[in-house]
């Protein structure tokens, strides 16, 4: 092991408790005065009551952080001190000088341009007094990156959260008194962070968008980088926040390619099983055993750390060398990204504690903080594009050798068809190693078999799977240039100035897409989703005799009655198995769980085991399963990551789960929806097609998604105030924008927050192409002439900026159609369009205004006329087909609806995906 590392693990201690002091710098924060002082409408008496005084903590607490003491370089300071002297003021009514900072401390201190100050000056930037922007205290809101406030601080409630904060604390570094086990007393920033979340930074808007979590763990980052670069050389250590430059570290490879090497659902899930471990092994390591940095990101192109500007070759060699002992198939590629601003005019030695930075000095290190804050916030996304382009071609010889894989046995073998890189035995489903992951995904499923691993538990009655693929495109916000238009400074009587992008905020950006994802679709949509019947969330388990000898965790095919389906054998023993299939497939057989177990009993059946031919045998002692294996929810999740995520359901309910994602994607990026684009992809299939081919097709439309994304220029047609429940006072903005959508767009954009007497003049703003001299509440993003215009003051026929939103419904008939489903690539809000229609042709069948016969007629006759007809003639077919056919008379509303749905073919794509995809058999006149 070479010296560094030897230095950063001998010296972990110290490492991670300036960390931790450093965390816990804003404590005092997570109390009910600190809300209290900043609400417009009371006076806590602050003047007596600061948050990094001693006394505002209990006893206990105090004396604990007091006790425990960090030394680095030959400075030691308390953890108290990270709290009580980051900044001047004293309990005693004076104030500390910049040289009695202890030169630890000074990491933190605003005076000495540390970073508490840098990253939280940042995020304020000019923000109003508390008399013009403070919230009232019985509705203070956190908020959300993009100006959602979702979460109401109920003062009730204030005193029992920071209650429970402080014991969590107190119990930790107790423990760590006793047993000096530092990796343990880490874990108190992850068993905080709940806590953390529920308290803000700053609570006047706009600044009420960084949580106390997301400034404490981005200025611990930063103090830990530089502690961490002055253990390491103690010889040159020092406690100047300026003299520190950071790099990202980056560990990167194709993880999407990956998990579409799948075979069976099972291989995706394991491959993901050991991204997530490998992910967590990384951060082990440099969080950790060697603590270096923290982890600032993560999404399909690999996990992203900042680190001291140090050299990294044996950190580097290190996690390559684990990752191959954890999966030799994963071809990382570790990148280092250099974030270095170098001046020499800003340094100041303290020659006694009585002394002052001096004033010419300080605006030097004032302008040298300046461009430093600036390297910092472009380096994620400098260090993502570089990072994508090193792994544009996975197989390289320098990332990935062959040859780790030639000492197999080849004799008489084929290659796996999983891995493509390991020998399988003749006729088998895989080589061991992918096997092997395939089985441990079994063994998790066991402990927790409401979360299902089978496709044919996820199929509809049809047999039929979705893909569903969301993504957020975040590059504008992760470099910061989106982030500037919101205003940090905007009232009434008060022109807005740009929001800063701070390094906190930026994280709060994909926090909050993030939380998206994991919380509202994965949780609130999906867990909570009404699955209709009851049946096909149900279990059998019967016997098969005679017994296959199946082991336990695998699984057979049977064929019954000419259904087939593959069991998981759960006793082998016994031979018992437990049916891994969407029971509405076996409906046949009965409408309940009882009845299809009580017809199977005793059926004669076909069997197949691995390696054999089928067999005759019988079904026996067929009865619902015990009830830890019932009520089991039918999707499965692929991946979730703050810009992305997979997630297969059943075919049948996946544009209407498609419309719930859109529904809450609307109230909660309302404000910045024309600018953070939101792209969702449904692609269907059959259960028994090879996943591979799925997941390679949902990796094509990714890749169309990101490739269609730019900006496009749109008018507003027209303009109407709206009110509702979940987006307060808004606009309506009907948006034609012809060059991506065929049909207008209706947006409804909030301008509310969450106090209803306050309106929202900090976020709801527009991109905008014209004049704005007649504007008031607009500002300049960019510096060079790029206007924002606030919803408020946006009219009728403006010309405005828009980040297009796409939309794909397709289905796989067979393996070729992956290579199409990134063609026509359709509007968000055509989930809308889609639903409208199929919504008027139920009602004409359901009032028998249309027959099915009528429906197909005109459907057969605009299909074939569409081939052989030019564009002019086509439409004075498609309205004479409309009054013929469907007998739809031109003076009526619907006429315009389904004439423009042929037109654009959305028609037939509304009536292809429920008739022949779901197979909806609704009769005329049924209701």
């Amino acid at each position: 092991m070479t010296d560094m590392l030897d230095k950063l693990e001998e010296n972990r201690l110290s490492i991670l408790l300036a960390e931790i002091g450093a965390y816990l710098h804003d404590l005092g924060k997570a109390r009910r005065e600190f809300i209290e002082h900043y609400s417009k409408d009371r006076n806590s008496g602050w003047d007596t009551d600061k948050h990094n005084f001693s006394s505002v903590f209990p006893e206990e607490l105090r004396s604990v952080l007091n006790e425990i003491k960090v030394s680095i370089c030959g400075e030691e300071v308390s953890l108290m001190d990270f709290i009580e002297k980051h900044h001047p003021e004293k309990e005693t009514n004076d104030r500390r000088k910049d040289c009695e900072i202890p030169p630890p401390v000074r990491l933190l201190y605003a005076g000495w341009n540390g970073y508490d100050g840098m990253d939280s000056g940042l995020d304020k930037g000019k923000v109003l007094s508390k008399d013009k922007v403070g919230q009232r205290r019985d509705y203070t809101f956190i908020a959300t990156a993009f100006g959602y406030e979702f979460k109401r601080i109920e003062l009730s409630k204030i005193e029992d959260l920071t209650k429970d904060l402080q014991e969590i604390v107190i119990n930790a570094l107790k423990q760590f008194k006793s047993d000096s086990d530092i990796i343990k007393l880490r874990e108190v920033v992850e068993k905080s962070k709940g806590y953390y979340l529920d308290f803000l930074g700053e609570t006047r808007r706009p600044a009420n968008d960084v949580t106390l979590w997301d400034h404490s763990y981005s200025v611990a980052t930063l103090v830990k980088c530089a502690v961490a670069k002055n253990i390491i050389d103690c010889s040159n250590a020092s406690f100047d926040p300026l003299d520190f430059n950071w790099k990202v570290f980056s560990v990167n490879f194709d993880i999407l390619g990956l998990l579409a090497k799948g075979v069976k659902l099972g291989d995706i899930l394991g491959y993901w099983e050991y991204i997530k471990r490998v992910f967590k092994r990384i951060k082990e390591i440099v969080e950790v055993e060697y603590p270096i940095g923290n982890e600032i990101y993560r999404d399909t192109i690999g996990i992203f750390f900042l680190v001291p500007d140090i050299e990294l070759e044996e950190l580097k060699s290190l996690i390559l060398k684990e990752l191959e002992n954890i999966e030799p198939e994963f071809m990382p590629q570790i990148t280092i990204e250099e974030i270095i601003y170098s001046d020499s005019n800003y340094e100041f030695t303290c020659d006694n504690p009585e002394d002052y930075i001096p004033r010419d000095i300080k605006q030097n290190r004032r302008d040298i903080e300046n461009r430093k804050k600036e390297e910092l916030k472009n380096s994620l996304p400098t260090a993502r594009k570089r990072a994508w382009q090193e792994i544009i071609y996975p197989t390289s010889f320098a990332r990935f050798s062959y040859n780790k894989f030639a000492n197999h046995n080849w004799e008489n073998k084929e290659i796996c068809s999983i891995c493509r890189l390991r020998p399988m035995n003749e006729n088998s489903d895989g080589c061991e190693h992918c096997l092997d992951r395939r089985k441990s995904r079994v063994q998790m499923w066991k402990k927790d078999p409401k979360n299902t691993i089978w496709l044919d538990e996820v199929s509809d009655h049809n047999d039929r799977v979705a893909l569903i693929i969301g993504c957020f495109i975040l590059d504008k916000w992760l470099d910061g240039s989106l982030i500037k238009t919101l205003a940090i400074r905007a009232s009434n009587n008060v022109s807005p100035e740009s929001k800063n992008p701070s390094p906190a905020r930026i994280r709060r950006c994909w926090e909050t897409t993030e939380k998206f994802i994991q919380s509202t679709i994965f949780e609130e949509i999906l867990e909570s989703w009404q699955w209709k019947p009851d049946i096909r969330r149900r279990r059998i388990q019967f016997k098969i005799e005679p017994n296959p000898d199946v082991p336990k965790g695998a699984t057979c095919d049977i064929d019954v009655d000419g259904v087939r389906f593959s069991p998981v054998c759960i006793d082998r023993q016994n031979g018992i198995f437990l049916s891994t299939i969407n029971l509405q497939i076996l409906e046949k057989f009965g409408k309940t769980v009882k009845e299809v177990a009580d017809s199977l009993n005793g059926k004669g059946i076909k069997i197949k085991c691995e390696g054999k031919i089928w067999e005759n045998a019988k079904i026996v002692e067929s009865q619902p399963a015990e009830n830890k294996f019932q009520d089991y929810l039918p999707y499965v999740k692929i991946y979730d990551f703050p810009d992305q995520f997979m997630v297969l359901v059943p075919a049948h309910e996946a544009l209407d789960i498609a419309e719930r994602i859109l529904d809450e994607y609307e109230i909660q990026f309302s404000k910045v929806r024309d600018r953070l684009p939101f792209h969702l992809g449904i692609i269907a299939f059959h259960r028994k097609t090879p996943l591979y081919v799925v997941m390679n097709a949902g990796k094509r439309l990714l890749e169309a998604f990101k490739r269609k994304t730019k900006t496009e220029l749109a008018e507003v047609s027209s303009v109407r105030e709206v009110e509702d429940e979940n987006l307060g006072k808004g606009r309506e903005l009907t948006i034609k924008a012809e060059s991506y959508s065929s049909i207008p767009l209706k947006w409804r954009i909030s301008y509310s927050t969450g106090d209803p007497d306050q309106e929202d003049f900090w976020h709801s703003y527009i991109r905008f192409d014209g004049d704005v001299s007649n504007r008031n509440l607009c500002f300049d993003y960019t510096g060079n002439g790029d206007y924002v215009v606030h919803l408020k003051e946006i009219n009728e026929n403006d010309k405005i900026k828009i980040e297009p939103s796409y939309f794909r419904l397709s289905y796989l008939e067979n393996a070729v159609d992956r290579f199409r489903v990134d063609e026509d690539l359709k509007s968000l809000d055509y989930i809308y369009y889609l639903k409208k229609l199929w919504k008027e042709i139920e009602d004409k069948l359901k009032s028998k205004t249309w027959s099915i016969s009528q429906i197909y007629a005109y459907w057969e006759e605009v299909r074939k006329r569409r081939k052989e007809y030019n564009e002019d003639t086509f439409k004075k077919f498609v309205k004479a087909a409309l009054i013929n056919i469907l007998e739809i008379k031109p003076q009526n509303k619907e006429f315009n609806l389904f004439f423009q749905a042929t037109m654009d073919s959305s028609l037939d794509l509304c009536l292809y995906w429920n008739f022949q995809v779901r197979k909806v058999k609704l009769k005329e006149g049924e209701r």
